[in-house]
């Protein structure tokens, strides 16, 4: 017999410094107190999706608390972005878990649960120590800024997407009289009826109160700050004592949330919470919806793991003290892509990956992949080098998902670009298992003063299938780091050391190892202008002739973690 639910609309919460919260409460009809979880959210405690969570959750018998953060939706106060620097959210944490701890409806433990945002949230409030915190689910947040602007390169695919579709129409409700969409419905209809044409807006700085509403102000701040490290949890680590279940994807593009886990595994607070936490990674994206397929690939029935049952698993073990299987698996479950089976580890990256280095090579003419791009154990001679030129006016457009997140596509639609250089093995003849951090070296110059390159890991299946699995940029001014920007020399050989982000892959006899070289992944990195000067102000263009080395004076290579 299912279990009845009762609903609480908007209760109240008042934070220390008198602003109310307000949130929704799902709790099992007819028993109680119970054990409480706490959803913290920007995104509108009314979203169905945020209701279909809390109402299973309810029906296994916990209280769950859905709450508009500051300044969202039912809640008072002003509502300052998480890409500010100074924000609420450690403090109305801290106190949100301390009244739901206190309400008749809870027994005194609470967990907290979210992904993205959800999972921000959280993290500010987990230094703290509410007395009353058991346990928490974060998934899809990694621990800095630069985990959303890798490379310190604003990404407007996913960041307008969000700011003006997700975060912007209930800062518009709130004009007299409003300038542009007010629900999310309404804006994904003119989103797609004006044909994205935010994205291609120049300069991004006056942007119309139409797209942004009043978050005008706070955009061009983080534009302006976009390369720093707006936040940074890890100096958290030592102060943070509660376990954590860290969910995340291969394809999801803060799959930094790796880094969470490490940090906590070798710098919480105690013994008992470095060894308190857990990990899973699939070959998901973004969202929790944890299926067997994603973008282009049907990656196996083993990659499908359902969200909910590990989230019910976690808190019954934590805040209902039952025995089950949450800490009896090994610390971290690592989908191994291509193998359709789980890599179990101790620590990430797996101590038992070692690097090998694939040397480019070709001919002069890398470009396409019917060019003469190679990739070799061997180290380069004396070869010709390889060009192409980017034009910020036709840039490579990304491949991903219409929201701005990653997922696998086949990259064979963009096989006659010219702007690409391609460098791969022959088919293999044994398999190679890759788990970790790829990374290039790459020589390079270019005739722009400052440019980007970005680089590309892709798995060639022996029918020509082409699938991403990681990529990873550096914009020159910042080679050197995001302290010291230092410009390019125009035309002289320069070295450039690309961290790419993490994967778990199994490339198979027959299939290829490829790597794409070019400058540009449009919306998914916003345009380098080529000029030296600051992209979000100007509108002017400039096309950068590029050219790759790899000789014996300059050997670019990609090193991959390979496990034997």
């Amino acid at each position: 017999m299912a279990m009845g639910l009762k609903i609480e609309s908007n209760a109240e919460a008042t934070m220390r410094d008198g602003t109310t919260l307000r949130a929704d409460v799902y709790r099992p009809d007819g028993s109680g107190p119970n054990p409480t979880i706490l959803v913290r959210t920007p995104y509108n405690k009314s979203r169905d999706i945020l209701i279909e969570e809390a109402e299973i959750l309810a029906r296994n018998g916990y209280s769950v608390v859905l709450q508009d953060i500051r300044g969202r939706f039912e809640s008072d106060g002003e509502f300052i972005p998480q890409f500010m620097p100074v924000t609420f959210e450690a403090e109305d944490g801290y106190d949100s878990v301390e009244w739901a701890a206190a309400q008749p409806w809870s027994n005194g433990k609470v967990g907290t649960l979210g992904n993205s945002y959800n999972a921000w949230t959280q993290w500010r409030l987990a230094p703290t120590r509410p007395p009353h915190l058991v346990a928490m689910w974060a998934s899809g947040m990694g621990p800095t800024h630069h985990d959303w602007e890798v490379g310190g390169v604003f990404r407007p695919g996913r960041a307008l997407h969000w700011l003006t579709g997700t975060i912007g129409p209930d800062t518009q409700r709130r004009l007299d009289p409003p300038a542009g969409p007010e629900t999310v419905e309404e804006w994904e209809r003119h989103h797609v009826e004006n044909r994205f044409k935010w994205l291609w807006f120049l300069p991004w700085e006056e942007l119309p109160k139409e797209a942004v509403g009043d978050l005008g102000p706070q955009l061009n701040a983080w534009l302006a700050s976009h390369h720093k490290l707006i936040f940074d949890f890890r100096p958290d680590f030592s102060e943070i004592d509660v376990p954590v279940f860290h969910r995340t994807g291969w394809y999801d593009r803060l799959v930094g949330t790796v880094a969470m886990f490490a940090g906590l595994r070798s710098s919480g607070r105690t013994e008992d919470t470095r060894a308190a936490q857990r990990m899973i990674v699939g070959p998901w994206g973004h969202s929790t919806e944890n299926t067997r397929t994603l973008g282009d690939v049907d990656f196996g029935p083993n990659a499908e793991v359902p969200h909910i049952d590990l989230v019910i698993e976690w808190f019954d073990h934590w805040l209902k003290g039952e025995k089950n299987s949450a800490m009896d698996r090994p610390p971290a479950r690592l989908y191994v892509i291509g193998a359709d089976r789980w890599r179990s580890a101790d620590e990430w990256p797996p101590a038992e990956a070692s690097d090998t280095e694939f040397f480019f090579h070709s001919g002069g003419s890398a470009n396409t992949p019917d060019g003469d791009g190679s990739l070799y154990l061997d180290h380069p001679s004396d070869e010709p080098a390889d060009g192409f030129s980017y034009d910020p006016r036709d840039p490579v457009m990304t491949l991903y998902d219409a929201n701005g997140h990653d997922a696998p596509r086949d990259h064979r639609m963009m096989r006659r670009r010219q702007d690409i250089l391609v460098y791969q093995t022959d088919p293999l003849e044994r398999e190679i298992e890759v788990c970790g951090y790829p990374r290039v070296t790459l020589w390079a110059a270019s005739s722009a003063v400052d440019t980007d390159f970005i680089v590309r890991l892709i798995d060639v299946h022996p029918d020509g299938f082409a699938q991403n699995l990681c990529y990873g940029i550096v914009r020159a001014r910042w080679r050197n780091g995001f302290e010291s920007p230092e410009l390019l020399s125009p035309g002289t050989p320069t070295k450039f050391e690309i961290d790419m982000l993490p994967t778990s892959v199994l490339f198979k006899p027959g299939h290829r190892i490829r790597l794409d070289v070019t400058s540009s992944d449009f919306p998914n990195f916003d345009r380098n202008h080529n000029t030296g000067g600051e992209d979000w102000r100007e509108s002017v263009l400039k096309v950068a002739h590029q050219t790759v080395l790899h000789n014996t004076t300059y050997p670019s290579s990609l090193v991959l973690p390979v496990i034997d």
